[in-house]
């Protein structure tokens, strides 16, 4: 496992700042404070995994800065050559791991570093065991490399095709990363333009219209946590813009305001598309993409894992209240299925099974499943091809005259009854009648 730790180490002599660099130079990236003064403040800015603090700093000691770390998150090491018995107790009492002496932490300390790797490890490797369902080896050792990361306020981007897991995998890294803070989702497809800079900033009241009261946005509600933007790849390029600003100077205004707001956070984004042929197509800004990428995870779709095909369906039949019997050539036949939803799909087709008028699922009834949803798909993809070959108003034109003459023809041609059953005024309806020459 990568040894990638963020350390801190709180010491006012240089010479023990040094050797203690040179133990822990193999584990991570090693900031150093000279007096609690400078640790405090560097603690209130930079999550660690470990800080190593004396005791005795310029007549000051270090059990006064142990709360501090304690509740930042990290896990607190203190070394030091005072061995007072009242200090020791007031140490671990205050939430201290170990206790160190220094004339041994060559030998010693890199053993207590690596016994909180290993918990930390086995924490994050029974996490995605138990919420990323897979039996697959590599992909369990790359999620748990990548959730071992420090990802604490910096940028982590998520490529995968729908349904494959990409907003579970991201509530897992927060999970490990801000545990105690917000994870704040926003998925953006599902805002529209004029309403989705409201959304990441917020607003004040009266800025536009139906803007009855203020308004914080998105970003404001994840400072100190998580800001989840699912679906960034649907962005305009104006908006794109403007998040790029919020996220290079760490504050932005809210619609209609004046002030500056200052927010830090971890920044998971997530898309399904194609993000480099939508930058090649100058359709996602190429600045944005570097700035969100700090670390990037492509998560495989179901087919390239169909290993996992029976572990998943054992886990969705858990959340189902029906239970089912699924034969082996029925598993046969789903793993042959090309899965284009991905475990979103299966997720439906294990509700269908659950459904099914049998409990012993064979062959059979997953072709009789699967023959349906072809058909679905297909009408779907038959009025979409006429939407793009005609145009929509010529398609919403024809659905008018098919709809009046079929109301007419199951109200006898009545016309008022027709007109109730089609919920549409009377000038309306008699406007489809004479643009069609409809005749009752």
């Amino acid at each position: 496992m990568k040894k990638n730790l963020n350390i801190l180490i709180i010491e006012d002599d240089k010479y023990t700042r040094l050797n203690l660099k040179e133990i822990l130079s193999d584990f991570g990236v090693i900031s150093e404070a000279k007096e609690i003064e400078e640790a405090f403040k560097i603690l209130e800015t930079t999550k660690f995994d470990i800080v190593i603090t004396d005791i005795e700093l310029h007549n000051r000691s270090g059990i006064e800065v142990i709360p501090t770390i304690v509740n930042s998150g990290a896990h607190c090491i203190v070394v030091s050559s005072f061995e007072g018995d009242e200090i020791i107790e007031r140490a671990y009492y205050l939430g201290a791991k170990h206790y160190l002496a220094k004339f041994k932490l060559k030998e010693q300390l890199p053993i207590y570093i690596q016994k909180y790797i290993q918990r930390q490890n086995a924490y994050i490797e029974t996490l995605i065991k138990d919420s990323f369902i897979t039996q697959d080896s590599q992909l369990i050792e790359n999620l748990t490399s990548l959730c071992s990361m420090n990802l604490k306020n910096k940028s982590l981007f998520l490529s995968g095709k729908t349904g494959t897991g990409k907003s579970l995998l991201g509530k897992i890294i927060h999970q490990v990363t801000n545990p105690s803070e917000n994870l704040i989702h926003l998925n953006c497809s599902e805002i529209s333009e004029n309403l989705l800079e409201s959304e990441l900033f917020g607003h004040e009241k009266g800025s536009f219209t139906g803007a009855d009261q203020k308004k914080d946005g998105k970003l404001k509600l994840a400072n100190g946590g998580t800001l989840f933007l699912d679906e960034i790849g649907t962005m305009s390029l104006g908006m794109q813009q403007k998040l790029l600003k919020a996220i290079d100077e760490k504050t932005f205004y809210p619609v209609g305001s004046s002030r500056p707001i200052k927010s830090e956070f971890t920044l998971i984004t997530a898309t399904c598309e194609d993000i480099q042929a939508k930058i090649r197509e100058r359709e996602f800004r190429e600045d944005l993409f570097y700035r969100i990428s700090g670390y990037t995870f492509s998560i495989p779709d179901l087919k390239s894992r169909i290993d996992d095909l029976e572990l998943l369906i054992k886990h969705f039949q858990l959340k189902l209240y029906r239970r089912f019997f699924i034969k082996q050539d029925a598993i046969d036949l789903l793993k042959m299925h090309s899965w284009p939803g991905n475990i979103r799909e299966l997720e439906k087709v294990c509700a269908l099974l659950a459904e099914n008028e049998t409990g012993i699922i064979d062959s059979t009834v997953i072709n009789k499943i699967f023959h349906s949803s072809h058909q679905t798909s297909s009408t779907q993809d038959t009025w979409l091809h006429e939407v793009f070959s005609d145009g929509l108003n010529s398609y919403f034109k024809r659905i008018e005259k098919l709809a009046v003459e079929e109301a007419l023809r199951r109200n006898n041609k009545k016309i008022t009854n027709s007109i109730k059953e089609l919920k549409i005024s009377s000038s309306a309806f008699y406007r489809i009648m004479n643009e069609n020459n409809l005749v009752p």
